[in-house]
């Protein structure tokens, strides 16, 4: 009986921690895209995410120059075209021929949740501040919407 409950507790920390793997995104949560040093990271599971009607909330925020901004934005968009959702639980924004803000929903489901991935570049004349994020809950997309107070 302590066995299984010593593998049930490090299943409950292993499966947030990799809720996004399979995804390309991951190569950035996991620190081969810019050093872990530097961006500032967040993993956020549980009761205090309920409101939001959340289980997982995984966030990593860096400044990049245009060329890692490339790749991050490459690495967003294929996972956008490998996991395609319908239109309906998607929401694009493109700046400067940039990708500037995207919520996606991926087409695959666990156990009933959602999973979204997220990404915002705010960029001035030398950097790029970057946030890309990976959710995973009951949320819909309109939850979301009004979650982040966009229309």
């Amino acid at each position: 009986m302590k066995h299984l409950l010593i593998t049930l507790m490090l299943l409950g920390i292993a499966l947030p921690i990799s809720a996004q793997r399979g995804l390309h995104i991951n190569e950035v949560f996991e620190g081969n895209v810019i050093q872990k040093a530097g961006m500032h990271k967040t993993l956020i599971k549980g009761e205090s995410l309920e409101p939001y009607k959340l289980t997982v909330l995984h966030t990593a925020k860096f400044t990049a120059g245009s060329l890692l901004r490339d790749k991050v934005e490459a690495l967003f968009s294929k996972d956008m075209g490998e996991h395609p959702s319908d239109k309906d639980n998607i929401e694009l924004e493109y700046r400067d021929g940039h990708l500037y803000y995207a919520v996606v929903q991926i087409d695959d489901t666990r156990g009933g949740l959602h999973r979204y991935i997220c990404y915002q570049c705010r960029s001035n004349a030398a950097t790029n501040n970057i946030t890309l994020a990976y959710m995973e809950g009951k949320a819909t997309l309109a939850d979301l919407r009004k979650t982040f107070k966009r229309k």
